[in-house]
């Protein structure tokens, strides 16, 4: 009997994420983030989403700012050079968005736990955080029969969605990395439903030549989405690095929430194909990866 395979329309995201849902967002810094899947529930005019972020940036401000979010989970949002997090650090100061911050590794390892099966795992740290105290449903303390005294613990985090971008991906929901991935396996194993997004989708054969870049396993997958420049304007290393002048066009707009409203506008009035067209033309993507290799080159 053959085995059913995964691949569906980015259209079809919204339906697949369950009302109230818990969904984790990949990527970290201005890297990798599921920017197509961000825009196709922007689009959808979802308003119910309980975020994740492990290293937020444009993903997280996007979604707060269009009003998906109703709290969000994290260690960190940030647009690095371009500045604060605009539409974040608004609905955060004044009280719109409840938010629980957590440390990066606090987080990590809570999701590991839930990937690994167990309830908690133990950290060193972060004692005497003023967090510890603010969340005692994360942080708590454990001992075991070996006679070792008390040690911190932190419980184990299921989301119930994640959604991370890949380079690549089978039918079957092999995914595939060509550069880094931050904690998007870790993801993977800890939600209980994931979809990935990727830059194209291809055989199983294809995926069978470099099984060492499949970082993410097919029996994990729930839906496979072929969204090119789904990352944009992040990088994906090493198909296009990060556009700093639709970030900047970005920004300029989220300072301003008469401004920011048109930018929602114009992007919940097209597809991403036409998204695509505008922020991605031909020569920019050539730009963009011309980018990745220099890079390379000064590396070296």
């Amino acid at each position: 009997m053959p085995i059913p395979g995964k691949v569906v329309e980015l259209s079809e995201l919204p339906a697949l994420v369950p009302e109230r849902a818990t969904v984790a967002f990949g990527g970290a810094w201005f890297a990798n983030h599921p920017m197509a899947a961000v825009r196709e529930l922007v689009r959808a005019g979802r308003t119910d989403i309980a975020g994740l972020a492990l290293l937020g940036s444009i993903d997280v401000d996007l979604l707060v700012g269009a009003g998906v979010l109703t709290d969000l989970t994290f260690s960190m949002v940030t647009m690095e050079a371009m500045g604060m997090a605009a539409n974040f650090r608004r609905a955060g100061q004044s009280g719109e968005l409840a938010t629980t911050e957590v440390s990066a590794i606090s987080l990590q390892l809570a999701l590991e736990a839930a990937g690994r099966g167990v309830p908690f795992l133990p950290l060193a740290g972060p004692e005497g955080s003023d967090l510890v105290p603010l969340h005692p449903e994360i942080y708590g303390r454990a001992s075991t029969s070996f006679g070792d005294e008390d040690v911190m613990v932190v419980r184990a985090l299921r989301p119930d969605v994640a959604i991370v971008h890949a380079s690549r991906c089978d039918e079957l929901g092999n995914a595939q990395f060509d550069g880094t991935y931050g904690q998007d396996p870790e993801l993977a194993r800890a939600a209980a439903k994931v979809i990935v997004t990727c830059e194209e989708i291809v055989s199983g054969d294809r995926i069978a030549e470099t099984p060492e870049r499949t970082r993410i396993p097919g029996f994990l997958v729930d839906a496979v989405i072929e969204a090119p420049f789904g990352a944009h304007p992040c990088s994906h290393v090493p198909q296009y690095a990060v556009d700093a002048w639709q970030l900047l066009e970005y920004q300029e707009a989220a300072a301003d929430p008469e401004a920011f409203a048109g930018y929602l506008e114009r992007l919940r009035g097209e597809t991403e194909a036409e998204y695509r067209a505008r922020a991605v033309p031909g020569d920019r993507g050539a730009v963009l990866s011309a980018l990745v290799d220099a890079a390379n080159v000064l590396e070296r």
